[in-house]
């Protein structure tokens, strides 16, 4: 790491040593162009002390594909932070925008729209003047504001509406897909993208029923569904149904955990450990039926959990998916009484 960070100082490309005090809420927006042969560029939050410390270090390295987050405080670089659920998503000669958000415990960066990593606070992030974008880009502009809601959602970002499928019409789509080895089950390209957001076009109330099919990852660790009310990551959104399969035994029981996001902080969580479908490399489809008093979760047909509601489930608006499965079809369906299972 140390070796990285003593190369040659890249060229500055914009700079201002003029910012106000930061607070939550600021955001800046930081719009380019990566350069034909960019190898890797920065941008800096940084302290006008006599060290000119870094409060955050934002270095997209375009030959590794990934994008790094550091501090340096007193010459001295920190930790490095790389892991990201979202794909690496710049390419050279494309333009780009970055969202950098400030709350009072991390920075929140954005890429095109969609949150790509958090970053906590190793600096007070009050004592902030300088921000500047360096390495090999070129038309940066950027814009600071005062901001409610995080990320920008961009029409490239966001979210998808989710199809409503009739009642016959469904009787007909999936039921000959839940058993993977039934004839006429074939594996298809992943048509939807994980992390995946997609907007519901009715309530999810008693007797709608939410399709999902895919398939689970060959390494996989977890994945989690959230039911929820809105697509902004700040503030947090209400969840009214989180569920979380866990791969901690591969090829034994998983754990299925289902929990409530509810005026600023999870509840009880629930969880059973159990043997599912839920196996590295297998398709599934899995349904989640509202009733009147429960979430009733099905997979290829067989009950795994229950969740007694504790949000009125017709805030929910919005379903995030993220984790270790591949998404290939999502739909929200109106099933007569007879095929709430």
């Amino acid at each position: 790491m140390s070796t990285f960070y003593e190369q040659i100082e890249p060229r500055v490309v914009f700079c201002n040593s003029n910012i106000n005090e930061l607070s939550e809420g600021v955001s800046f927006t930081i719009t380019g162009k990566l350069v034909v042969n960019c190898e890797r560029f920065s941008v800096n939050l940084v302290l006008n002390n006599p060290t000119r410390d870094v409060a955050l270090h934002v270095n997209p390295r375009l030959p590794q594909n990934y994008i790094v987050r550091n501090c340096k405080i007193k010459n001295v670089w920190g930790t490095e932070e790389v892991t990201s659920a979202l794909p690496f998503s710049l390419s050279r000669g494309s333009k780009f925008k970055m969202q950098i958000l400030v709350t009072n415990t991390d920075y929140l960066i954005s890429i095109n729209g969609k949150h790509f990593a958090s970053f906590r606070h190793r600096l007070p992030f009050n004592r902030v003047r300088i921000i500047e974008v360096k390495g090999d880009v070129e038309n940066v502009s950027v814009d600071q504001d005062v901001v409610v809601k995080y990320p920008e959602i961009l029409p490239t970002s966001a979210a998808i509406e989710i199809p409503r499928i009739s009642d016959s019409k469904s009787l007909t789509s999936d039921y000959s897909k839940m058993d993977p080895s039934h004839s006429t089950f074939k594996e298809v390209e992943s048509d939807y993208p994980v992390p995946f957001y997609g907007i519901f076009p009715d309530s999810l109330v008693d007797g709608k029923r939410l399709r999902i099919e895919g398939r689970v990852k060959i390494l996989p660790h977890s994945f989690f569904i959230n039911l929820q009310q809105g697509q902004q990551i700040w503030p947090h959104p209400t969840i009214a149904f989180h569920l979380n399969p866990r791969f901690a035994n591969i090829g034994g029981k998983h754990v299925i955990c289902r929990n409530s996001w509810i005026d600023g902080s999870w509840g009880h969580e629930e969880r059973t450990e159990q043997q599912t479908d839920f196996m590295p490399g297998q398709h599934f489809t899995l349904t989640i039926v509202c009733t009147n008093s429960t979430y009733e979760v099905n997979l290829n047909r067989r009950i795994i959990a229950e969740y007694k509601h504790r949000v009125d489930p017709k805030v929910v608006d919005t379903i995030y998916i993220q984790g270790d499965i591949k998404l290939w079809d999502i739909a929200l369906e109106d099933t007569p009484p007879a095929v709430l299972i």
